[in-house]
């Protein structure tokens, strides 16, 4: 009767545990989050937002089946 008492008195102080809320930390109109930097602001395009922009334009050109199926027609 006394290990029944106890199992449940340790479960319920679990479960009340895992209900809580961690407290929210936000400053009403500012930004808390991480800063996410640009995609071209790195090496291989040295903040060339053009270059990224061509990049991206050729890559998504080789994966268009339509252009993909008359190169290999020819």
């Amino acid at each position: 009767m006394m290990m029944r008492r106890l199992f449940a008195v340790g479960a319920l102080a679990l479960l009340m545990a895992g209900c809580s809320d961690k407290p929210l930390v936000y400053k009403q109109g500012q930004y808390q989050g991480k800063f996410d930097a640009k995609p071209w602001d790195n090496d291989q395009f040295k903040a060339s937002k053009v270059e990224w922009e061509k990049a991206i334009r050729a890559r998504n050109q080789g994966q268009d089946e339509q252009s993909r199926a008359v190169a290999s027609a020819k």
